[in-house]
């Protein structure tokens, strides 16, 4: 610290000297200002840039209730995430494991993390982009469409640093690749059974003889094309062609998501509802009906829909609809009463003693049903799995006494599931006072009350499947 001082009181007398540009009388009470404030600058830690990724805000379910039900809906829908929109990527994947094949299964770019397909899905991407810049309706659900236009603004090529963050995880062939992997499009990296099929019914329908086959054509002449493209940009950790690249538009139309011809369309259907036993093949055919259509264009209320179709469900899928139908009843209970109470906080905004928060109807009534209906969402639960994990997550809102002491014990669930949240934790929504009462913070202001009706909480994959049945022209083109 001493030599911290001497340091500082050199720094005083050269600031006083240079800014004046001679010597001035200063008080030495004032030179001790000046001394005390520069020491403690220089005791000051230095801050790093903000860190997006260490964020630790937690801004998603703040219960804990998306993992069983996530888990739930990828058994009732086999290979369809929620995110899901547009059939024709698996085409595009399909392809891009054609060119890919060309390479090692090893192989990545110089940057020592870019796969060859990552690469083919940034010329992909570039091509969509840049093409339909002006009719943007023509990629509508173009995964890292955003960065891409943003980098083609900047005239910078397509590369790891400008894409997306996790390109495995929100590129078309991270959200595609499941249901890819389960239709047997792509078969450990490369072209499964009926990615063959596929990619032949694409090049005969789209006059590009020779992409697959090998015959002398168009299509010979776009993969070499693609393949050197490919096999620079891995050279370069980057796309290696410009955003002018005159293949740009031929390689947009032909993998456009909404250009799809009458074969490939009916090849892609014919995949989803392969297996007449499965239930994705179940609840395709129910949503084509005219009952299934109509029921969901009316609201797309999947618990209705869920409903209507008990009736004519397989006696395993009805057991399945049944288990996810307890599920979120729970569900629905303690969120109600959480969004009750954040709804009561916002609106107060101040402090909230526990007395007024277990006064409100949600919070009642979760705490009136939940101890009841517990046993049977953990028993039909049971088959699957996830029993234990259900009783060890949501075991603590199974305690005794009044609504004071419910609501009470669903705010701390809610502080343990936001402290368990990786990587670090997340802050969560509410302050918790010393004298026992609760503030919403601003982020997580409610402006509306609880829905307190017999909806889902959250989403089983129809409104992924009635896309993909939109663009396949098995539905009308409407949506909910």
């Amino acid at each position: 610290m001493q030599d911290n001082l001497v340091v500082v009181y050199f720094k005083v007398f050269c600031y006083i000297f240079t800014t004046h540009n001679r010597f001035v009388y200063i008080p030495v009470i004032t030179i001790k200002v000046y001394v005390a404030t520069a020491a403690m600058t220089l005791l000051v830690p230095l801050l790093t840039k903000y860190d997006k990724v260490a964020d630790s805000e937690g801004s998603l379910d703040p219960l804990g209730l998306s993992l069983i039900a996530d888990r739930l809906g990828t058994r009732l829908v086999p290979g369809v995430r929620e995110r899901m929109r547009h059939p024709r990527f698996l085409t595009a994947i399909a392809a891009g494991a054609s060119i890919c094949a060309e390479f090692d299964d090893d192989r990545v770019a110089q940057d020592g993390v870019t796969p060859p397909y990552q690469v083919f899905e940034w010329y992909v991407v570039q091509a969509l982009v840049n093409t339909f810049r002006n009719e943007t309706n023509q990629i509508i659900g173009l995964p890292g469409r955003e960065k891409a236009t943003d980098a083609m603004r900047k005239d910078f090529p397509l590369c790891a640093q400008n894409y997306l963050k996790a390109p495995s995880v929100f590129g078309f062939h991270g959200v595609y690749r499941t249901l890819a992997e389960d239709l047997d499009i792509l078969r450990q990296g490369r072209l499964g059974e009926a990615g063959d099929r596929l990619i032949r019914i694409w090049e005969t329908e789209q006059d590009l003889a020779g992409f697959y086959s090998r015959e002398q054509g168009l299509g010979s002449s776009l993969r070499r094309a693609l393949t050197n493209a490919v096999k620079e940009g891995l050279t370069k950790s980057k796309v290696a062609r410009e955003w002018n690249w005159s293949l740009n538009r031929i390689i947009a139309e032909k993998f456009a998501p909404y250009r799809a011809k009458v074969k490939e369309n009916e090849a892609i259907f014919t995949m989803l509802c392969e297996e007449p036993s499965s239930y994705r093949d179940q609840i395709i055919r129910f949503l084509i009906s005219n009952g299934g259509s109509c029921l969901w264009l009316k609201g797309g209320n999947e618990n209705e829909l869920h409903t209507a179709l008990l009736k004519s469900a397989s006696p395993d899928l009805r057991e399945l609809l049944e288990c996810i139908r307890a599920y979120e009843h729970f569900a629905r209970l303690i969120q109600d009463a959480f969004d009750d109470c954040l709804y009561n906080m916002s609106r107060k905004q101040g402090k909230t003693n526990i007395k007024e928060l277990a006064g409100l109807k949600a919070v009642n009534l979760a705490h009136k049903n939940v101890p009841e209906i517990f046993p049977k969402v953990s028993n039909q639960l049971s088959p699957y799995g996830y029993a234990s994990e259900f009783i060890n997550v949501f075991g603590d809102l199974l305690v005794n006494g009044n609504c004071d002491t419910w609501v009470e014990q669903l705010l701390e669930h809610h502080f343990i599931v936001q402290k368990k949240k990786p990587p670090f934790g997340k802050n969560p929504w509410i302050d918790r006072y010393d004298d026992n009462t609760y503030c919403v913070r601003p982020l997580y202001w409610k402006n509306e009350p609880a829905h307190m009706d017999d909806s889902y909480v959250h989403r089983y994959r129809t409104k992924a499947i009635w896309s993909f049945l939109t663009d396949l022209k098995r539905v009308r083109n409407e949506s909910n």
